[in-house]
């Protein structure tokens, strides 16, 4: 049965889902770092605190803002906290929101990661990318925007999942 509902679609649509189950394969494993390994979901959560650091968001922003549940997002940042890659802080006068920064080594580390990674992984993607104009670019901010609201629209209908204590040390 052709899938006629696609319409010209198909290649893209079947291109990203290639994309997505190849990333789900590997999101997990620890890819990157020297010497301290971390994972593709790891690199997301470094790089969304730095980003914002100056603004500090709290861990169930991160959560939201990266597409995974509160559980799941502090699951990882214990994980870079044991690494010595974040370091939890609380601001004065407020010790119920935990702030993330990167540590010093999590600077460090993730430098090295995105210096390989431009070379590596995202240099073909950014040539191509070049060639697209500002029309093409919102376009394909907008495709990907699209797409990445299914998972939290499903997730709205299913009851929240309370949220995980987490002891600062």
């Amino acid at each position: 049965m052709k899938l006629e509902w696609m319409g010209p679609y198909r290649d893209l649509i079947g291109n990203f889902y290639r994309s997505a189950n190849g990333y789900s394969q590997i999101c997990k494993t620890e890819l990157f770092g020297d010497p301290v390994p971390f994972s593709p979901y790891e690199v997301q959560i470094l790089e969304h605190i730095l980003e914002y650091a100056d603004q500090r968001r709290n861990m169930k922003w991160y959560a939201s803002r990266l597409g995974l549940s509160q559980a799941t997002f502090s699951k990882y940042v214990q994980k870079l906290v044991s690494k010595g890659l974040l370091e939890k802080y609380h601001a004065r006068g407020n010790k119920k929101d935990v702030i993330l920064m990167v540590s010093p080594l999590g600077q460090q580390e993730y430098a090295l990661y995105a210096k390989a990674a431009r070379e590596q992984y995202f240099q073909e993607l950014f040539d191509v990318l070049d060639k697209a104009g500002p029309r093409e670019l919102e376009t394909l901010r907008q495709v990907f925007s699209i797409l990445g609201r299914w998972h939290r629209e499903k997730a709205a209908d299913s009851p929240e999942e309370p949220d995980p204590l987490i002891r600062v040390e």
